[in-house]
């Protein structure tokens, strides 16, 4: 049935009535408001006949939907965004017309869009919980990932959904789930949302505190002080996250300052004359120095490397004075 008003910007195919950013990741509280405010802006439309079949499911005009659908549209076809309708059926919140699409054939784990989603990750995207119940009792995959390496219970959290969250571990969905960077649920809620929830929330449902992801060899503590997140410290710290757990990459880090600052007083001390010989063995150590730890700890962890360098200095300082000074006093 018709939505009463609707607009004269159905006599052109446009995807202006969309809400922007429908497909690209973004968790900003901002951006989110200017999404419920693009909702309430939307064109009027006084006359749907003219509507191609997007515009008419992004408005929820099932009889045109319908009527395009009984001439020979194929529902599984993608828009020039490669996009299908069951995708801004889904993203729209349009219950009768999912329920259509897929009465009609459609994909219900169909990829489309800037991130290669699912319609299911289009829908958590917007909070639409109906919307997911549904999808997932039609079939649809929430362990599938998008372009950005999210799965369902990801996106929940990213865009601090919490019903949508309880839903998806209510139906099996791991709370221990990884993502293409092996950060769980808990992890990416630590390190990308500031603030006690959803931490606090996923806490409940007694998530692995020790477990690591395999890029970083961190876990969610160590996520919510890298991004200074105090409140999900808190929250971790109370339900029993250990102090104990080390960073293995940082570990190696500083194995490898150590070693580079030996290596550059074995060189000083070596026993030749020439200089140039020095110079060119130093040379050779500051390139693989500067080489290496790229490859074996990350880039981003370099941020680390002068805090490891002075413990590392701190460490032959001691060492120095043991062997040189200590015996001497004794």
């Amino acid at each position: 049935m018709e939505d009463p008003g609707l607009g004269s910007q159905c006599r052109n195919h446009s995807h202006g009535s969309h809400l922007p950013g429908f497909g690209r990741h973004s968790v900003c509280a901002h951006e989110n408001q200017e999404l419920a405010k693009a909702k309430e802006i939307l064109p009027l439309i006084e006359d749907s006949s003219n509507c191609d079949i997007v515009k008419a499911t992004q408005y929820g005009i099932f009889e045109r939907c319908k009527e395009l659908v009984e001439a020979g549209y194929d529902v599984r076809q993608p828009d020039r965004e490669n996009v299908s309708l069951l995708h801004w059926a889904a993203i729209n919140n349009r219950l009768e017309l999912v329920k259509f699409y897929i009465s009609k054939g459609a994909v219900i784990d169909q990829l489309g869009g800037d991130l290669n989603s699912t319609p299911l990750h289009w829908a958590i995207r917007q909070g639409h919980l109906p919307m997911v119940i549904l999808l997932l009792q039609h079939g649809a995959d929430p362990t599938l990932i998008d372009g950005e390496g999210f799965s369902s219970i990801h996106l929940a959290v990213l865009f601090q959904h919490m019903p949508i969250i309880a839903y998806l571990i209510s139906k099996g969905q791991s709370v221990n789930m990884t993502d293409v960077n092996g950060q769980t649920p808990l992890m990416l809620s630590a390190y990308k949302v500031i603030g006690p929830e959803p931490t606090g929330f996923l806490l409940k449902f007694n998530p692995s505190l020790s477990v690591v992801d395999k890029t970083h060899q961190n876990t969610a503590l160590h996520w919510a002080v890298a991004s200074g997140n105090v409140s999900a410290v808190d929250k971790l710290l109370e339900a029993g996250s250990s102090l104990d757990i080390r960073n293995a990459k940082l570990l190696l880090l500083l194995i490898l300052s150590v070693v580079t600052l030996w290596a550059v007083g074995y060189i000083l001390d070596f026993n030749s004359d020439s200089w140039l010989l020095k110079g060119c063995l130093l040379a050779a150590l500051f390139f693989l120095t500067s080489l290496f730890p790229r490859f074996l700890v990350g880039y981003k962890n370099l941020v680390y490397l002068p805090t490891v360098f002075l413990l590392s200095s701190i460490f032959w300082i001691f060492m120095t004075w043991f062997v040189l000074f200590f015996p001497d006093i004794l």
